[in-house]
């Protein structure tokens, strides 16, 4: 149908913020104390980024002010708190900080983002010392979930070795709370479909593995953009 063009001239111009954006994919990467996170996002992102593609990282408690007061203080392992409740409260006020003033911005300019711990972390950890997993998710309304949960996994004893040798341990890491962490993380991701990669294997193997999972995802993307 031809389209009249002194008509067309009087249509109200689109908004550009009303435009769809380009944003990157948001992975996040969980897995018990232990499991080498920190070692495989920072492989995995080299590597990304040796390819050309644009990579941040970042990671939870972040570094707003609430999450240096969970570094300082909540997550040291003299300190009692009344119910564990309250460090859900705080990781998750915490987490919607980090969202809305890093992740969002970083997704922007990136194609991909990386953060180490997200939604899941809260989830098991809080989970296993005995809140509601309900309760939980709900206190996540105001933050959207990863676009890719990647779990990575090991056995406590094994996890156990490593931290010892890292020195003074946090209050979450111990060995009867951790198994519980451990349930829960495989639980949800045989609920929600997550990858789970085997992490006592060496880091040049996890970090490959975890690699080939985001390019499979960032393959995908792009196929369905070419649509």
């Amino acid at each position: 149908m031809a389209i009249n063009i002194a008509s067309q001239s009087r249509l109200k111009p689109k908004n550009p913020r009303a435009q769809p954006i380009e944003m990157g994919i948001f992975v996040s990467v969980e897995g018990i104390d232990g499991s080498g996170k920190t070692t495989i996002v920072n492989a995995v992102a080299s590597s990304l980024t040796k390819l050309g593609i644009k990579v941040y990282t970042t990671k939870e408690p972040s570094n707003s002010e609430i999450g240096k007061l969970i570094r300082s203080w909540a997550l040291k392992k003299n300190t009692s708190m009344p119910h564990p409740s309250i460090y859900a409260l705080l990781f998750v006020a915490d987490r919607t900080m980090h969202y809305m003033n890093e992740v969002s911005p970083a997704l922007l300019d990136n194609d991909v983002v990386i953060s180490e711990r997200y939604m899941e972390s809260t989830i098991a950890y809080q989970g296993a010392l005995g809140v509601s997993l309900d309760w939980l998710i709900q206190l996540h309304r105001y933050v959207p979930p990863a676009d890719l949960v990647i779990i990575l996994d090991i056995d406590v004893e094994t996890a156990m070795r490593r931290l010892e040798t890292r020195g003074d341990l946090e209050v979450f890491e111990r060995r009867t709370l951790l198994n519980g962490v451990r349930s829960i993380f495989l639980e949800r991701a045989r609920a929600m479909g997550y990858p789970v990669i085997d992490a006592s294997r060496s880091a040049m193997d996890v970090a490959r593995d975890v690699e080939a999972i985001i390019m499979r995802r960032l393959s995908a993307r792009g196929a369905q953009n070419e649509q």
